[in-house]
């Protein structure tokens, strides 16, 4: 930002500081006037990081001139005094050499009087513009190894002014990256331009809202990420604390804030010296938060008023009995050991795309016993290979070594912990393990054996501090500790290193490696303030046993060990992967085709193993939780109350009990059981009910509970236990595994159609273009389906393109000619709709098909046309030519009984079925057929997995792509059921311009008033302020839309043109948190419409109405529990919307289109909404679509 011609003139970097933090822009504004004198921020490493960008970009240049590339060099007329004259000639010559076709225009110039932009390289490519039969793409040079969400936004600008130019918007645009490689990544200008355009807008709207004024006071400095790096954090932080803000209170949410502030609570003092309860109660945050943030506030104004830091015991929690639940706060503590370990990883989220954790520090105190080092040791393990690099392979070696390390001291004192503050090292060793494929067992010991002990929590739970945060950098004034490495707290840590990487790695001479000492001082003063705390925690502990004055428990030791036929299992497992993988390079590029199957493969075998740790990981982090923290977690129900025994249901004495719980997020499903997180230290994993029915409604949940069950303790909280073992899949795969270490992964033979899907092979059917020119995609499908062979065919299916409909004339097809053929997908539910869709197609064609499913345990078959068939019934029927078409999940596929007993095995939503259940299940036939479409619902997973490992089977044939290649598979590329103006929106931001309408589909319509008006994309913004989950306003608009359909005389049109009044029936309400359904399911109750379809996206996914309504529930990106790639997942915005025959509606806090993004990713994500709501603005002006009908 700066003035030329004496006005503002803006560029893409002021676009990224206004992302970050709106209060930014107006103190820039205000500085810019001179109204106040803008801060000065000394970073030693600026200067390094511009030499090395221009070296790089000079490097770049002349590899370019070598290629033989004619180059044009923008440079600013120095004889030109104005800055302004300057840029509109360098901009006009940029025009210039564009308009003469340069291959290379270097430092093109672009400037409208108002932006600027200058972009290192545009490179022509041979594709038509007002230029001429060329255009050109922007290509910018950046030091870092990945690209940024940064750099994207600023080549986005840069674009635009180049769209200007050349009358075309690019397809692409390039970052070339630094490091050795010196890489180039590309990517598509669609996927991002609708999200700088909001950015821009966003900006532009905000620069319109007045004139610079100071003190500013149409923003406020919330305290946001960007504080880390900002030149006005300080004098932010003195406006907040002259302000007594809210803000300051340790632990409190921005819901939590609004509300006070909305009942005139707006300081901290105020807040201390606030009574309770208060009435009415505030709404959304309950007697227990509001307590715990009253007495924070107290203690800090006592602390600040008393000029020290001060603490005080927090009551340890009771049972019903008043006994004192153990591992609770304090009694958490293990009893101290001599080798004792404190540990501390320094990781960055953000850096090579899926983050890396680049530092592991471990301490080893100073020890009297003379076996032992006198001195402390520091352990230092960077994730750098020998070039100095940050790469994901040197973090598998550094995390190695840790576990090996702390392994060889757990040997040496069984009884030693590993002491760390906040989840992130817990959690991180975990999915290390899992993503690397290493030391697996070694981290299941310590997860599983106790060792690792959270200090954070031992804190939150035991003791209150007088801080504004309860970071451990702001706890160490209790302990008197003082850091010999001044860094803010940990978001520092990351901006150094974010500044190290900019600034190059191996060449980052000594300003590099005084950043990386920083650093590594940081992570030792970490783990050095972990054991005092600890020393400190054990003195509080003392007290608490002064003031109950009896002793308090330890944590009862846990068993690590495994069981012995699970390391047999494991042992055979690892022998396989070793035989697979002994050969196969380490560096995926360097690997040939068969040793990449043979590489994936070998992951695939510990898919089962990684998923079952995950869940069993995570199942006894909740058991370990109170309930208070259980009410903020997305899977169980916490503060469950108990309301009525319902009587008797069963001969057998099970009864019915009805329990109310407060509005919250949750995963429980009905049939499924749930357990006590209060039992499990007794009782280990059984349950205490099963869930017989859910009122998202009353907010009741009723448990069938058996006489046993009646025995246990009334559960107060409840998680949910949907564990199901895999041990013939993992059988499935050994016995492959062990026939391609015999055999290989090529060639006829035993599971060919597996090893084919493995290997990412076409379907074998000749070769080339599968579609015909003149076939449609059914047609293609029913002739490749008869000519399948020992091979695996793959079928992406968008939202209403007939994939059943397909897959049912298929196999009727299949049928007809003699085969034996097979059904499997995700869930009982889904393959007998396959069944079901087979006998529909065979009584339309009067054809005889006989039918069987083995069904669930104690339940029916879920096709009413199919026959019950048991494992052995199953092999038997097919052997004697009994059944035609049997339906059963990857269990049953996976037996060696069923082995070759199928001609094809057909995978119904193969975009959610993971890899290794489909490859497992894959041998029962001699070929399979995949269909599905990633690009809808996701594969549900826990783990973490090596790459490739991780993903679904469609998924895996479509690698990046969204779209199926057609020489890969097939792409059912017309809609029966969007509207032209939904399958705009749904074509363009999911598959590429790719997917059509039936051309009938265009006299569906509404006759209403808006938004039931017409066809297409509605936005519908609600504002509100500090929602996670639900949201009242938006559950309310919702009603609000509903009662003026039905109440309003609203009309629908369908395809045939036939015209009827709306039903309730007409619309399905789908919200990404069960919170928010919850929340809108009771606002709907109340406004007369209690049967109002709403859910989540999974219970809607195959199904459709003429309208959809998408209620997001949270306020801001922020606020999201989740994350941006939950809140923003494009499989749910896909499948919310694209259940709309006729109008798809997206009610939402309108700051959810201005997010900041800070991955590429991220901005893919972000980029989808945002579109969204240009093309409902376009529409609501009555422009037509942007893709021509089938």
């Amino acid at each position: 930002m700066q003035l030329i011609d004496g006005r503002p003139v803006y560029a893409a970097t002021d676009l990224v500081g206004f992302l970050a933090c709106a209060h930014r822009l107006a103190l820039e504004r205000a500085a810019l006037a001179g109204l106040v004198d803008k801060p000065i921020r000394d970073d030693p490493t600026i200067d390094l990081i511009a030499k090395r960008g221009e070296a790089h970009e000079r490097r770049y240049l002349e590899e370019l001139g070598a290629a033989g590339r004619s180059v044009v060099v923008i440079e600013r007329d120095g004889s030109i005094a104005e800055a302004g004259e300057q840029l509109r000639a360098a901009a006009e010559e940029t025009g210039a050499a564009m308009r003469a076709g340069a291959d290379v225009v270097y430092q093109a110039t672009f400037f409208d009087g108002r932006w600027r932009g200058h972009a290192d390289f545009l490179l022509r490519v041979e594709r038509p513009s007002n230029l001429g039969p060329w255009s050109y793409e922007v290509a910018d040079t950046k030091l870092a190894r990945r690209a940024k969400a940064g750099a994207i936004l600023q080549i986005c600008s840069y674009v635009e002014g180049l769209t200007r130019v050349q009358g075309v918007e690019p397809d692409c645009m390039h970052v070339v990256l630094g490091g050795s490689e010196r890489r180039t990544e590309s990517f598509r200008v669609a996927e991002f331009m609708a999200y700088f355009r909001r950015v821009k807008a966003e900006f532009e709207a905000a620069v319109a809202s007045g004139d610079p004024i100071y003190p500013v006071t149409a923003t406020y400095p919330e305290p946001v990420e960007h504080c880390e790096v900002c030149r006005w954090a300080v004098h932010c932080r003195r406006q907040r604390r002259a302000d007594d803000d809210l803000s300051l209170v340790a632990g409190i949410s921005a819901r939590q804030r609004q509300a006070l502030k909305d009942r005139g609570v707006a300081t901290r003092r105020g807040l201390a010296g606030t009574s309770l309860p208060m009435v009415p109660r505030l709404d959304g945050v309950s007697g227990e938060a509001l307590s715990r943030v009253r007495e924070q506030a107290r203690l800090q104004v006592e602390a600040e008023d008393a000029g020290e830091a001060l603490w005080e015991l927090v009551e340890p929690e009771r049972d019903d009995e008043g006994g004192l639940v153990p591992d609770r706060g304090l009694l958490s503590l293990p009893e101290p050991s001599p080798g004792d370990l404190f540990f501390d990883i320094e990781g960055d989220p953000f850096a090579l795309e899926d983050g890396i954790d680049y530092l592991f520090g471990l301490l080893e105190p100073a020890a009297e016993d003379p076996a032992r080092p006198a001195e402390p040791q520091f352990h230092e393990l960077w994730s750098r290979d020998e070039t100095g690099e940050v790469t994901l392979a040197a973090e598998k070696r550094a995390f190695e070594a840790l576990v090996d390390l702390i392994m060889d001291r757990l040997a040496a004192d069984p009884s030693l912990h590993v002491y760390h503050y906040a989840p992130y090292e817990r959690t991180a060793l975990g999915r290390l393990a899992q993503r690397h494929a290493t030391r697996e067992l070694e981290v299941d010991r310590l997860l599983r054996g106790g060792v690792l002990v959270d200090l954070y929590r031992v804190v939150r739970q035991g003791i209150r501090a007088g801080v504004e945060s309860y970071s451990i950098k702001r706890l160490e004034p209790l302990y008197g500790l003082r850091r010999e490495v001044e860094l803010r707290d940990a978001g520092s840590s990351i901006v150094a290193f974010e500044a190290w990487l900019e600034g190059g790695t191996a060449e980052g001479g000594e300003v590099g490696e005084a950043i990386l000492r920083s650093i590594a001082g940081y992570n030792r003063d970490d783990v050095v303030s972990n054991l005092r705390l600890r020393d400190w925690l054990e003195d509080r502990r003392a007290d608490l046993e002064r003031h109950l004055g009896a002793p308090v428990s330890r944590p009862a030791p846990a068993d690590p060990e495994a069981p012995a036929a699970l390391s047999e299992r494991d042992q055979r497992v690892a022998d396989l992967v070793a035989g697979l993988t002994h050969d196969v390079p380490a560096d995926p590029k360097g690997r040939s085709e068969a040793e990449q199957g043979r590489w994936l493969l070998a992951q695939l075998l510990g898919f089962h193993r990684r998923e079952d740790k995950a869940f069993w990981w995570r199942f006894y982090e909740l058991a370990g939780m109170p309930d208070d923290e259980l009410v903020d977690e997305r899977e169980p129900l916490g503060r469950v109350e108990f309301v009525a025994d319902l009587g008797a249901v069963t001969r057998a004495g099970s009864h019915l009990q009805l329990f109310r719980f407060p509005l919250q997020d949750h995963g429980l499903k009905i049939g499924r059981a749930v357990i006590n997180p209060r039992t499990v230290h007794d009782t280990g994993t059984k349950a205490c009910g099963t869930v017989h029915a859910i009122d998202e409604v009353g907010l009741t949940v009723t448990l069938k509970r058996s006489p046993a069950q009646l025995a246990m303790p009334m559960p107060e909280a409840l998680i949910p236990y949907d564990f199901v073992g895999s041990e013939e899949i993992q059988a499935s795969l050994g016995r492959l595994a062990g026939w391609v270490l015999d055999h290989g992964i090529e060639g006829p033979g035993g599971g060919a159609a597996a090893r084919d899907l493995l290997l990412r092979r076409p379907p074998r059917v000749g070769g080339g273009r599968l579609q015909l020119g003149d076939e449609t995609p059914l047609d293609a499908a029913v002739r490749l389906g008869q000519a399948l062979e020992g091979t695996a065919l793959a079928i992406q299916g968008p939202p209403g393109s007939g994939k059943t409909y397909t897959a049912a004339r298929m196999i009727l097809a299949l049928v007809a000619a003699g085969r034996r053929v097979g059904v499997t997908a995700t869930s009982h539910k889904v393959i007998g709709h396959v069944l079901d869709k087979v006998a529909e197609a065979a009584a339309a064609a009067g054809l005889a098909v006989r039918l069987g499913q083995k069904p669930g345990q104690d339940e029916d078959p879920t096709c009413a046309h199919a026959r019950p068939l048991g494992t052995l019934e199953a092999r038997d029927a097919l052997a004697a030519r009994e059944v035609d078409v049997v339906g059963g999940t990857a269990w049953l596929w996976s037996r060696p009984e069923l082995e070759a007993t199928l001609d094809v095995l057909f995978v119904d939503e193969a975009g959610q079925l993971s890899l290794a259940n489909a490859v497992a299940a894959a041998p029962a036939a001699r070929s399979i057929v995949l269909l599905g479409d990633p690009q809808q619902l996701e594969q549900p997973r826990q783990g973490s997995h090596p790459p490739g490992a991780e993903r679904s089977a469609l998924g895996h044939v479509l690698g990046d792509a969204a779209v199926m290649p057609p020489e890969r598979g097939l792409f059912l590329a017309r809609t029966w059921r969007l509207h032209p103006d939904v399958c705009e929106f749904t074509s363009e931001a999911f598959y590429e311009r790719q997917l059509t309408w039936e051309a009938s589909l265009a006299r569906q319509d509404l006759h209403g008033s808006w938004p039931a008006d017409g066809t297409g994309v509605r936005w519908v913004p609600v504002e509100h302020a500090g929602n996670a989950t639900e949201s009242i306003e938006e559950a309310e608009l919702v009603a609000s839309v509903l009662r003026q359909m039905l109440e309003g005389g609203a009309r629908w049109v369908d395809r045939a043109g036939t015209e009827r009044p709306i039903l309730l029936d007409d619309v399905v309400i789908v919200a990404p948190y069960n919170a928010h359904v919850e929340r809108i399911a009771t606002t709907l109750a109340a406004a007369g419409y209690p049967e109002a379809r709403v859910g989540t996206v999974d219970k809607f996914q195959g199904q459709e109405a003429p309208i959809s309504i998408y209620a997001m529930g949270s306020s801001s990106a922020e606020e999201a529990p989740r994350g941006l790639e939950f809140l923003y997942s494009l499989n749910r915005l896909n499948v919310a919307t694209s259940r709309a025959r006729c109008a798809a509606l997206v009610v939402a806090s309108p700051q959810l289109v201005r997010v900041q993004c800070h991955s590429p990713r991220q901005m893919r994500l972000a980029n989808a909404l945002c579109r969204f709501v240009e093309i409902a603005a376009q529409q609501a002006q009555g422009m037509g679509p942007a893709v021509v009908p089938a």
